[in-house]
């Protein structure tokens, strides 16, 4: 009697990971949005933060995990209230069953969160701690893994999404796109775009380089910031940089030529005019006159 072996089905095939995070944000933290060819899963292992996915914000709290597609525009706003704990993964999965995970959001149950830790011990196992400098996008360095670290992070990962999709102790519930999460998405997006502006007021930033930086069209960006400021984004940045350009001419040791090209400005002319747009003064009106307010 001849056994035939019987070839395994593969619902979820894993076949590597990008990156692996575990981050300690304080309660303003932000990043713009991004997207990649890749899956990511972020864990809320403490507090809360809130998930922006294609125009839809939900937040996601303690023992909460969100997964975003490949080229689904993302990003994770943290709510000015808690600071929180985020366990980020991002892998390659090319299987038909991982459409079951889109527009998802799963409260664990203990199993779940059990191969969460098991997972997070591999990893240290494979790259020796859990890295946490969001600012380091370097490739993964698996050269001082232990033995078949790297592959029970591949079977706890696979068995967790396995479970999630089997009837657990989990539960989920699918974000709608409300008024409410629709608010908070937007709210959360040009916040961001105004911190970015704000932290780039020496720069030449354009309209079309906030679109591409966020994803945004530019009649979409138009809209967001009437709504929120009253003003264009152009006019908001313009605004920044001339309260910026008050604070440089108080300094005397600055000239009206130096100033503009410190703001990144074509030509001391189209500073000036923007200037005195803004303020009623030209520039040199604006330092005579603080001085003379000093004295």
């Amino acid at each position: 009697m001849e056994f035939k072996m019987h070839p395994i089905k593969r619902e979820i095939e894993i076949e590597g990971f990008h990156s692996i995070y575990y981050f300690e944000f304080g309660k303003d933290f932000s990043h713009p949005p991004e997207k990649h060819d890749f899956w990511e899963m972020t864990y809320c292992d403490s507090g809360k933060i809130n998930a922006i996915a294609n125009g839809i914000g939900q937040t996601i709290g303690q023992g909460q995990l969100v997964f975003n597609k490949p080229m689904e525009v993302h990003a994770h706003i943290s709510n000015r209230v808690d600071p929180n704990n985020m366990l980020i993964v991002t892998f390659t999965c090319r299987s038909p069953a991982m459409d079951f995970f889109v527009n998802k959001i799963f409260t664990l149950g203990k199993t779940e969160k059990m191969l969460i830790s098991l997972f997070t011990k591999a990893v240290k196992e494979a790259l020796g701690n859990l890295p946490d400098d969001y600012t380091n996008r370097d490739p993964l360095d698996f050269t001082g893994a232990s033995t078949g670290s790297l592959q029970l992070m591949e079977c706890y990962l696979t068995e967790l999404l396995l479970l999630l999709m089997r009837t657990g102790d989990h539960t989920y519930t699918t974000p709608k796109p409300s008024g409410a999460s629709r608010e908070l998405a937007q709210s959360s997006i040009t916040g961001l775009m105004m911190t970015y502006l704000q932290e780039n007021v020496y720069e030449n930033i354009t309209l079309s380089d906030i679109c591409s930086k966020f994803f945004v069209g530019k009649s979409r960006v138009c809209k967001l910031f009437g709504e929120y400021t009253g003003e264009s984004p152009m006019e908001y940045f313009t605004r920044l940089k001339i309260a910026e350009a008050k604070k440089l001419l108080r300094q005397e040791d600055l000239s009206v030529g130096r100033i503009s090209d410190m703001l990144s400005y074509s030509s001391i002319h189209n500073f000036s005019r923007s200037f005195k747009h803004v303020t009623g003064y030209s520039p040199s009106e604006y330092r005579k006159k603080s001085v003379y307010n000093e004295g």
